[in-house]
């Protein structure tokens, strides 16, 4: 697939892009793109240009693959030394779904990187990262995900650490956003104490040349290592996934209520501020007053203008008198200018302006006649 085919696909999946039809003909006209990639940035808070440019230039890449090594060469007998040519204990490659080692990608999202174990099969060591994400450095944990932080992980992998559930750890099992400057960035005590069970701890620390690493990806010079020569006493040959947990996605519909694209988009690439570990929400539904949008996880509540969160939120639920444990559905009436919340057999009726729970509730759902006594969601919706 070319790259213009990549972009159309990335623009169509997410919703700027209305689909072709393959009924009436319709295709995907220059114009359209342009306008779509306009959308795009302006809601990703970029110049609304019209043209997707390169994000990180292959300099800055190689210079953070470097950063990542060091961070387990410094506190270990681990040295690694750039080499040309397929020799390498370690290969690595930036590739797009099925890239020749039985384990694909899978697009923007999922699983963002993966790699080998050492140890003797042919795939020993080698560290992949999926080409179709938007990989950053120095940006906020909204922007994309962190090549550096994804690296770091990965290279644990390929010198034998496995996935740990410690809150601290660099080896999470899912992404958990940037971790700092690469310069500066001091692996965490947990992941520190594995690596030395494997490799012990590195005896002295000889200084080493630092390549120039910068936002204007500036040509950084990377200096050579001495050839790492270590093994690790097991061997597996099918790859650590590593992914962004989100299994979130929605549809977005015209005022005609036909779908913007068969594809679905994913929750956290287009309403910016929530969590990254979201793999679904209880409820959302649109103010009737000022049309923002509201998202209920558990027991918080987040409040977005246009596809961007307010300032201080997360809220408790019980800002709106809810109960803590979360809610089941929530929808907004225009009829009586009001939002019902359910949960499990109760439903309460909101005054959003008032910002109050009518009094006398919560009421026995059963009285809505036809409806279950436990609703997954709920919608406004007009014939």
């Amino acid at each position: 697939m070319s790259a213009l085919e990549c972009m159309k696909d990335w623009l169509t999946k997410f919703g700027y892009l209305p689909p072709p039809d393959p009924i009436t003909g319709q295709l995907q006209t220059q114009e359209e793109l342009t306008k779509a990639i306009m959308v795009m940035q302006q809601f990703g808070g970029l110049e609304a240009t019209g043209i997707l440019e390169s994000h990180l230039g292959h300099d800055t890449v190689r210079a953070l693959m470097y950063y990542a090594l060091k961070v387990w060469s410094d506190i270990t007998p681990l040295n690694f030394h750039e080499v040309a040519g397929n020799n390498a204990d370690i290969q690595i490659d930036f590739s797009k779904t099925d890239h020749n080692d039985d384990y694909p990608f899978d697009g923007p999202g999922g699983t963002v990187a993966h790699a080998f174990f050492p140890g003797e099969h042919h795939t020993a060591g080698d560290t992949h990262f999926d080409d179709d994400e938007y990989w950053t450095f120095r940006s906020s944990d909204t922007d994309g995900m962190d090549l550096f932080a994804v690296a770091v992980h990965e290279f644990g992998h390929a010198i034998g650490l496995t996935h740990i559930s410690a809150t601290e750890s660099i080896m999470r099992p899912y992404y958990q956003g940037p971790v700092g400057d690469p310069l500066k960035y001091d692996l965490p005590y947990e992941d520190k104490v594995r690596i030395w069970q494997l490799y012990g701890v590195r005896e002295s620390v000889s200084p080493t040349a630092k390549p120039e690493i910068s936002n204007a990806d500036d040509h950084p010079i990377l200096p050579d290592f001495p050839e790492n020569r270590s093994t690790v006493p097991f061997r597996r040959d099918v790859p650590n996934r590593c992914s962004t947990h989100f299994d979130a996605y929605f549809w977005r519909l015209t005022r005609n209520k036909h779908l913007v694209s068969l594809q679905p988009a994913q929750i956290h690439r287009f309403w910016k501020g929530l969590p990254l570990n979201l793999d679904s929400v209880d409820a959302v539904y649109e103010r009737t007053h000022d049309h923002k949008i509201v998202f209920f996880k558990g027991n918080r509540y987040w409040v977005f203008k246009d596809n961007n969160v307010e300032e201080g939120y997360p809220r408790p639920i019980s800002d709106f008198g809810l109960p803590l444990g979360g809610i089941d559905a929530a929808f907004s009436w225009a009829q009586n200018d009001r939002t019902y919340f359910f949960k499990d057999n109760l439903y309460w009726c909101y005054d959003d302006h008032q910002q109050r729970m009518d009094a006398g509730y919560p009421l026995e759902s059963t009285l809505w006649k036809g409806i279950p006594s436990q609703l997954d969601d709920a919608t406004h919706w007009s014939d």
